[in-house]
């Protein structure tokens, strides 16, 4: 449709240009058949800009809706348990006066219960009885995340006393 728009205008300009140099005078006699072309032309040109003009658009661009976004946030990084860095063992209490719980191998991660209050001993459950053992920090690396504020702080329990048992001694016995 738009070539055809633009198509009749310029066909009419050079018609009109032809026929305007074609003719030399204006005819003094019956209207020429040129005449009547120019004039028939100039109509229908005017009556195509007439029309075109009057014309109003019925399709409108509507812009469709940006998508919206719909990502959820991600929730701040939490802190991943405290990862043991060396094979260690767990005693029952900070140090070796006090009986192995278990050993933890390295690369197991554990859970913090709480904080020695003897410096440098962390208390984690052990994770194959699951109960509270005593770590030492060398052996505990700790996420920067992770909230060590509301930790328990924990006291040794008392140093085992080691029990006496008696030996029994084999006395020889008298031969008649």
């Amino acid at each position: 449709m738009k070539t055809r728009k633009l198509y009749l205008p310029a066909c009419g300009f050079f018609l009109a240009t032809i026929l305007a140099c074609n003719i030399g005078a204006p005819p003094s006699g019956p209207v020429t058949a040129a005449t009547m072309v120019i004039e028939t032309f100039t109509a229908l040109t005017a009556q195509a800009a007439a029309s075109q003009a009057a014309i109003t658009p019925t399709e409108t661009f509507t812009p469709a809706p940006s998508p919206t976004d719909t990502t959820i946030p991600s929730p701040a990084a939490t802190a991943q348990n405290p990862l043991v860095i060396h094979d260690t063992l767990c005693w029952l209490g900070p140090g070796p006066v006090y009986v192995v719980s278990s050993a933890i191998r390295t690369g197991t991660r554990v859970t913090l219960l709480g904080k020695g209050s003897i410096p440098g001993w962390w208390i984690v459950s052990d994770p194959i009885y699951h109960d509270p053992c005593w770590i030492y920090q060398q052996d505990l690396q700790i996420d920067p995340n992770y909230d060590l504020s509301n930790l328990q702080i924990f006291n040794p329990p008392p140093t085992p006393t080691p029990t006496f048992t008696p030996t029994s001694t084999i006395t020889p016995s008298p031969t008649p």
